[in-house]
């Protein structure tokens, strides 16, 4: 498995190549795999809605565990179709990289995932 995801941050700023050639190479593994559009839409869906309490108001620290558990969701979905182990490769390593002790950088990085994961998205030929 050729998936390799690197630092979201450089220092507090989002990589530009993150949102393009990462996410484009990225993409194209989810392409030769054929992973369907409903099958990454679910991920994709769920991250936004995290997304979106997160800028309501909602305490980070209070969504980060369910953020975390989407590792165990996509490894479920991995289990059923051998197709998803490449999607559950790119969750796995990106939640890895939003870790980290401070709280204000896990923010940041998860912002910076949510772009990143819209840019895969928009990237990605999936089958319908």
């Amino acid at each position: 498995m050729s998936i390799q995801v690197k630092d979201f941050l450089d220092g507090m700023n989002i990589r530009p190549e993150l949102l393009d050639k990462e996410a484009m190479d990225i993409a194209k593994e989810f392409t030769e795999k054929k992973l369907s559009t409903h099958q990454v839409r679910k991920f994709f869906d769920e991250v936004k809605h995290y997304k979106a309490r997160i800028d309501k108001g909602e305490s980070f620290k209070k969504i980060f565990p369910l953020i975390v558990m989407l590792k165990s969701k996509a490894k479920y979905a991995a289990t059923k179709k051998s197709e998803m182990l490449v999607f559950y490769e790119f969750i796995k390593q990106s939640i890895e990289k939003i870790k980290t002790e401070d709280e204000e950088k896990q923010k940041k990085k998860f912002e910076a995932f949510c772009l990143f994961f819209e840019a895969v998205y928009g990237f990605a030929n999936l089958k319908k």
